[in-house]
């Protein structure tokens, strides 16, 4: 497969879309999760159904973890900044 500008742009949505999925499956603590982990597991099979060279699975995986750790952060700042007590725990 040829890698040209719309299949990065296919990796790109896919790796927010999978990362965001973990990101939220680890910050809300209700039983919906979990319906936020088999979205982030469709979506990885949706991908890897689609695209087939171990190349831009990698660089999906990657991507998607750098995704998910982006979304985290954003969370605890976001919480940190509504919630002055949050970091302390009190």
């Amino acid at each position: 497969m040829k890698f040209n500008i719309k299949t990065f742009f296919w990796v790109i949505l896919y790796a927010i879309m999978a990362g965001g999925a973990l990101s939220i499956f680890t910050t809300i603590s209700s039983f919906i999760k979990y319906l936020f982990s088999l979205l982030a597991v469709y979506i990885g099979v949706r991908f890897f159904r689609r695209f087939e060279t171990i190349g831009l699975r990698i660089t999906f995986i990657v991507l998607s973890i750098i995704m998910f750790f982006i979304g985290v952060l954003i969370t605890v700042v976001y919480q940190s900044l509504t919630n002055p007590d949050f970091l302390t725990g009190s």
